[in-house]
């Protein structure tokens, strides 16, 4: 059992979605995917800006070696179906831990394979 996770916490796995596409900055979510992310790692959830009902992921991502500190760079989103269940616990004060379970991102693969696994 994870360190943040209680006896009474509930567990889902999720599949990260988009991750072959840009992000509005012009970042490549493939590029940061194979650069930063690896199992194990923590994730970040925000509400989406444009549409309240999609849960974006983020990693964090360090800014010239570290040097500029860190900044949050975005992976893909959450299914829809799963996206909704997840942005109702949100809108409640819900409090949701997310780590990389699973990767897959060999250079060939257009839209890398990232699985989640988040705690409620």
């Amino acid at each position: 059992m994870a360190a943040n996770q209680s006896k009474n916490s509930m567990g889902i796995t999720v599949n990260v979605k988009g991750t072959g596409h840009k992000n509005f900055d012009g970042s490549n979510r493939r590029h940061i995917i194979r650069r930063y992310v690896r199992e194990n790692i923590l994730v970040t959830l925000r509400r989406d800006t444009y549409n309240s009902n999609t849960v974006a992921i983020y990693v964090l991502a360090p800014r010239v070696f570290g040097l500029l500190g860190s900044t949050l760079k975005q992976i893909g989103y959450i299914d829809e179906a799963s996206s909704k269940r997840i942005a109702k616990i949100m809108n409640t004060g819900g409090s949701l831990t997310g780590r990389v379970g699973c990767l897959y991102a060999p250079p060939e693969k257009k839209d890398p394979i990232v699985r989640l696994e988040l705690w409620i």
